[in-house]
């Protein structure tokens, strides 16, 4: 993820434009023990998830142990509550439905 590289090692594409865009996203996050988190509103730090645990996060929430079997945005929006976030969240969760 380019956020996390510009946090960690302080590399930015050699593209003007996209390094721009990198530093203005960079503010809404930060590096704690090694692991990427966002600053989110009402809560004050959400775990960024990698891609290949979006899946199992989303079927956890959905048919897991307290299993609701909610749509698709509040499936996200349980997801955000649970502390959790990745950028196609809304997406992903309505595919997952």
């Amino acid at each position: 993820m380019p956020v996390y590289n510009y946090l960690v090692h302080g590399t930015l594409p050699p593209e003007q434009k996209d390094a721009a865009i990198i530093r203005r996203k960079a503010c809404s996050y930060i590096i704690l023990d090694g692991k990427l988190y966002r600053r989110g509103f009402s809560i004050p730090l959400l775990k960024c998830v990698e891609e290949d645990t979006v899946d199992y996060n989303l079927r956890e929430i959905h048919e897991g142990i307290n299993a609701q079997h909610l749509g698709g945005r509040s499936l996200a929006r349980k997801a955000l509550r649970a502390g959790y976030y990745w950028p196609t969240m809304q997406e992903d969760a309505k595919e997952h439905v």
